[in-house]
């Protein structure tokens, strides 16, 4: 009986499988994302009208971040319940809390550049401040999560 729920623990590889072909599919869309920016940078370079908005290359950055994150997470599922794997000290883990302290980073970056679309795409002074404020508190429980939601090792 012990040795069979033992064996439950490789239900994880769904999930771990799950996560590192998302990851995978993240990468992909976003370096097509950045080819299709950098052809547009390149094909109407000498255009005088050509603004391209900074907010752009940090959703770059951000389906970067995103895809990172969730192989990472596949990473640290992995380690935590199949076997530790040979990765920089920043890439390994021992709990889920640390993964979900990681996983609350990366969502915070994300909201911080969703503000910044809401910023750049000009709406009105109102929207933004109630939108930044709501995006403001969930990105203050998010870092004290992160900072205080687990001190202890297991």
């Amino acid at each position: 009986m012990v040795r069979s729920l033992t064996l439950t623990k490789y239900i994880v590889l769904l999930g771990v499988i799950g996560l590192l072909i998302a990851s995978l599919a993240g990468f992909v869309l976003a370096t097509v994302e950045t080819v299709k920016l950098v052809q547009y940078v390149i094909w109407h370079f000498a255009d005088p009208e050509l603004e391209i908005e900074e907010v752009y290359f940090i959703k770059l950055v951000d389906g970067f971040l995103v895809s990172t994150g969730l192989l990472v997470f596949g990473l640290g599922l992995f380690q935590i319940f199949i076997q530790p794997l040979n990765l920089p000290e920043a890439l390994r883990f021992t709990t889920i809390g640390q993964l979900k302290a990681t996983l609350a980073n990366i969502i915070v970056l994300t909201l911080a550049v969703s503000f910044l679309t809401f910023v750049q795409e000009g709406e009105d002074a109102q929207t933004i401040l109630l939108k930044g404020a709501g995006i403001a508190a969930v990105i203050i429980v998010l870092v004290l999560f992160a900072r205080y939601g687990e001190t202890e090792k297991h």
